[in-house]
Order: structure tokens, then sequence, then C-alpha cells
């Protein structure tokens, strides 16, 4: 094996210990926060249960994730916003998880929201509390990875901020099942929605192709990430699946992604690229 790919596979490794650690060191047990506004999911296209509506009375106000200030994107103001406890911890787990492999240091945090009102109708997991729309991570002032895709026209290094891109939502896979990205539908442009109806407190899993959100997101990242170029179509099929061979050989890991430990090393070495 190569000192590259020996770097990588301690990296991996690494951070499979840090995942582990947070999985088993006590994620269902948090805190919660309350939300401005947040996007609408149908959830009979991604087959979860349908969530219970939260009174905002019901969960506690946060204004960061782990130090990193919680801004509205759409003022760009520090908000309180809530969030059942279970779910705010997996979204603390999961920015330990992408600082230590990404290698960055996230000062502040862009969103449209967390938790909104359902009224008498739960249509979203943003009703009990569950979802978390994610517009910009940043620091010292500059973007770090924008999930704006719909400002993207204009962007000098479209290349590099579709493999940011991609290395993060590589990173929200890694703790949810369900991350919508542009990919998903037009609501999903201006930012990247995830949600533990799922997965709960656990990390996911690759669920054997039939997930069009996973299709989308490993072709996306073995085309945008890794420099293998596949149909970004949500069908898992043979291109696809040899390019996620070829990643896995480059990484010391096994090709099957329905192995959970080979899905979470494709997707821990894929956010450890983010910067590549």
């Amino acid at each position: 094996m190569s000192p590259v790919a020996e770097s990588r596979r301690r990296t991996i490794l690494a951070a499979m210990r840090i995942s582990r650690r947070a999985l088993l060191g006590g994620a269902g047990l948090g805190l919660v926060a309350a939300g401005a506004t947040g996007c609408g999911v149908d959830l009979s296209d991604l087959g979860a249960e349908r969530p219970s509506c939260a009174p905002r009375s019901a969960l506690d106000g946060h204004d960061d994730l782990a130090g990193a200030p919680l801004i509205y994107e759409v003022d760009e103001r520090g908000r309180t916003f809530a969030f059942d406890g279970p779910f705010y911890e997996r979204l603390l787990d999961w920015l330990g998880f992408f600082r230590s492999v990404a290698g960055v240091e996230v000062t502040e945090i862009r969103t449209y929201g967390s938790w909104t009102d359902g009224g008498v109708r739960c249509g979203s997991w943003h009703n009990a509390g569950r979802a978390f729309d994610l517009a910009r991570l940043r620091a010292g002032g500059r973007d770090l990875v924008s999930c704006r895709y719909d400002e993207w026209g204009s962007a000098a290094d479209r290349r590099g901020a579709l493999r940011r891109y991609w290395a993060t939502a590589a990173a929200l896979h890694h703790h949810f099942a369900d991350v919508l990205t542009y990919l998903f539908d037009d609501v999903h442009q201006n930012h990247i929605h995830v949600d533990n109806g799922r997965t709960g407190t656990e990390l996911s899993t690759f669920r054997d192709g039939a997930s069009r959100v996973q299709n989308h997101a490993v072709q996306a990242i073995c085309t945008h990430v890794w420099e293998r170029p596949v149909p970004i179509d949500g069908t898992w099929a043979d291109p696809t699946r040899a390019a996620v061979a070829a990643v896995a050989d480059e990484i010391g890991s096994a090709g099957d992604l329905t192995d959970p430990e080979a899905w979470r090393a494709f997707l821990t070495a894929s956010a450890a690229r983010f910067d590549s």
C-alpha cells in the first residue's frame, strides 16, 4: 500500500473509532432548540415513518452547535432554533466527526431552520424538531462550503464547490440516512436537509441500492469527490458499482456498501477529501 493510501486508511480508522465512541457515549440523550423556517419533504418518497408534531414549548432553544453560532441565512442574524434532544445530539456528533475528518474548524453555521409549526398536519420531520436545513459552513468570515447550489452559476471554482459540497454530504450521510440535496428536487437547491426520521440515534446504513437519495449521493461522490464520473441518475447499476469498487480498492476497504463498515469507510474517506 502506498504512503498516501496508508495515510487515508489511518484517517478512516481513527474517524470510525470517534464515531463509535460518540454513538456509544449516550447520543440518545440531548438538548433541544427552536426554529424559524424549514423545508417540507414528501415523506412518501422516502418511505419513512410519519412524524408526530411537537409543540415549540416541548423543545429547548439553542443558538449554536458545538460553539459555532447558528445564523439564519435569510437575514444573516443569529437566532435560537428548536431541536428534539436526540436529534440535536446527532448534529453535535456529526459536526465533531466532520471537523475531525475534513480537518477544518467550523466557526459559524448558516441555516434555514429546524423546527416549524406543523399545525394539525405533520408532513415533515421539521414539525417534530428532528430536521435541519444547512446553507453554509463558515470560518474566518468566509464560506468553507456553500450548500447554495442556486448561487453557483457564477462560481469561479465550481469544481471545488462541488467537491466540498459532496464531501460535506458524505459526512452527513455517515450519520443520517435521509440527506436531501439539490438532486432531490428544486426546493433543496439552496440547502441540504437532514433528519433522523429513519436512523434515530444510529449511524446510517446503505439500503442495497433501494434509496434514490443514497444512490444519488454515491454517484455524485464518485463523480465530484473521487473524479470517477458515473451517470447521476439515482439508479444502482454497473457503472456506479464499478466506481465504488475502484474507490474501495484505493482506500483499502471492501466494495460492498451494504456492509456497514464498508459504507462508513467510503463516506469517511470521501469526507476526508473535502479540501484535497
